[in-house]
Order: C-alpha cells, then sequence, then structure tokens
C-alpha cells in the first residue's frame, strides 16, 4: 500500500477574494487536469468551496462556482474522480457531476431554508450541526455517512 494513503485529496482553490461566488480560471482548470492525469489509478478526492451546480434555491445559485461545466468535462476525463466535495451552501445535496458523485457537506451553524420558488427570501434555520464522514475500505470504495453532532439518546437495542 501507498504510504500516503488509500485516497488521493486534491483541493481546487475556486475562491474569488471578497466576493461570494466561485470560479475556475484556465490556469486552475489544467492545473487540475495536469494533476488528477499524474496518479491515473489512485482513487482520488477533488474538494472545493462552492459547488459547481445550480442548486434550484434562488438566492444560493447566485453563490455557485462558475464554469461548472469545465469542471465536469476535467472530471469526465478521470475516472478515479470517486467524489467531488463541497461546501459553502450549508445543506446536503448529491448529484452526478462529470461521471462521478458531487457531495455538499451539511452546516454546523445554520441550515439555508429550501426555498425553490423564483422569488424566495433568503433565510435559514437552526438544524442540528452535521457532517460528512467519507470512509474508505478497500474492495468497497468510499461510503459517505451523514453524521448529525450532539448528544443524542441512544444507542438503544438493534432488533
Amino acid at each position: 500500500m501507498d504510504d500516503r494513503g488509500p485516497v488521493r485529496i486534491v483541493a481546487l482553490d475556486v475562491t474569488l477574494p471578497g466576493l461570494h461566488h466561485g470560479a475556475v480560471s484556465d490556469q486552475g482548470a489544467a492545473w487540475l487536469d495536469r494533476t488528477l492525469a499524474a496518479e491515473p489509478s489512485r482513487p482520488t478526492i477533488v474538494m472545493m468551496h462552492q459547488p459547481p451546480f445550480d442548486t434550484g434555491i434562488p438566492y444560493m445559485d447566485l453563490y455557485s462556482c462558475r464554469e461548472g461545466q469545465v469542471l465536469a468535462s476535467i472530471i469526465a476525463r478521470h475516472p478515479q474522480v470517486e467524489r467531488v466535495l463541497c461546501g459553502h451552501v450549508h445543506r446536503v445535496m448529491q448529484l452526478r457531476f462529470g461521471g462521478t458523485m458531487l457531495c455538499t457537506a451539511p452546516s454546523t451553524t445554520t441550515t439555508i431554508a429550501l426555498r425553490f420558488q423564483p422569488d424566495a427570501r433568503p433565510a435559514s434555520h437552526v438544524e442540528p450541526p452535521a457532517m460528512l464522514l467519507h470512509h474508505w475500505r478497500q474492495g468497497t470504495g468510499l461510503v459517505t455517512h451523514f453524521v448529525p453532532i450532539g448528544s443524542f439518546p441512544g444507542p438503544y437495542p438493534f432488533a
């Protein structure tokens, strides 16, 4: 086994100083393609801050990462990418992206209200904080678990 671990993590900086949305520069896109091509057989996670897709929540879509199709085409050329992981939107979302799965992280503070109406006003809710735990197992691959953070009743006997 590789002494760096079985899963490679590649972080792509798409943030723009002083702005809420992100963008992929030509240089960033070329770097990501070269970096992924360097280890084509090693399972890889690509991490970035702003998600590169429209969520359907109009006031959050203003804060997405632009050039999502550019990223999707790069990811699609590299089948070793197990997941694309993003934050920023304070909601758990999953979708197929570039031939793999993309997940956004839940919130550790307030959760953005799920409002799809085009004229929806921005809002959030206080919900239990949570995180995603990505667990790699040889033969199974990457399993993603939703984990609420806090003390909860239990454990109770199972079955």
